[in-house]
């Protein structure tokens, strides 16, 4: 396994916290990550907003490398896969077309629908299999945000889910705040951290039974 990985049994289930926000499920062969947020620095350029340049290249390349490597043959995105609808056209709409194409060459793409991702025009992306509210795949419930989910049988399944790109404040450092994206992982499912790295987090309290996994520069690690 990468070093800087943890793994986890849930469910009978062996899952892997990696370093580059995502989570493995080896026996699926699966990838999944969530809010990728794909678009992001564009949409804000086109509202003339200054952002830095060359974010969604590098994610895109994070994913590529990351399902290489870990011999994946399904990605899972636990939705807000674009930030906002990409022009038909437009130079990262072709750029994001072409990435996922070359993906499906070799692996099943699947997006749980978040709720940025309202408007995307599926049929540019023919190769992706979308779910609107949630993808089971027992013992796991794959899901955008988990308070929205629909299947009754909340006991059998464990939720994974995205939304919130949770991140833990360490200590304050002066006036600022050290923080850190983290796996929040609770009794009825597991919140992923934002894969986009263009993308903010929002500071979470964990409850007593709870557990956090901090991704740091060396790896995953435990908080307690």
């Amino acid at each position: 396994m990468t070093e800087g990985t943890v793994s986890v049994l849930i469910h009978g289930e062996t899952l892997v916290f990696h370093p580059q926000r995502a989570l493995l499920w080896p026996r699926r062969r699966t990838v999944i990550v969530a809010d990728t947020h794909f678009g992001k620095s564009s949409h804000f350029a086109r509202h003339g907003i200054a952002v830095p340049a060359g974010s969604d290249e590098a994610d895109r390349q994070r994913i590529t490398q990351l399902v290489k490597s870990a011999d994946s043959l399904r990605l899972i995105i636990l939705g807000d896969f674009v930030h906002a609808p990409l022009p038909l056209g437009s130079l990262e709409c072709d750029r994001l077309q072409r990435w996922v194409e070359q993906l499906a060459g070799f692996l099943e793409i699947h997006v749980v629908s978040g709720n940025h991702d309202v408007g995307t025009s599926r049929t540019s992306l023919p190769s992706i299999q979308w779910w609107d509210t949630e993808l089971i795949d027992f013992p796991f419930r794959f899901i955008h945000d988990a308070q929205r989910a629909r299947t009754l049988d909340a006991d059998a399944l464990f939720t994974l889910s995205g939304h919130i790109h949770p991140v833990k404040q360490l200590k304050k450092l002066g006036k600022s705040a050290l923080r850190v994206p983290v796996f929040w992982q609770k009794a009825s499912g597991l919140i992923l951290p934002s894969f986009g790295l263009f993308t903010g987090g929002f500071a979470v309290v964990p409850a007593e039974g709870d557990h956090m996994f901090a991704v740091g520069p060396s790896g995953v690690v435990p908080l307690r």
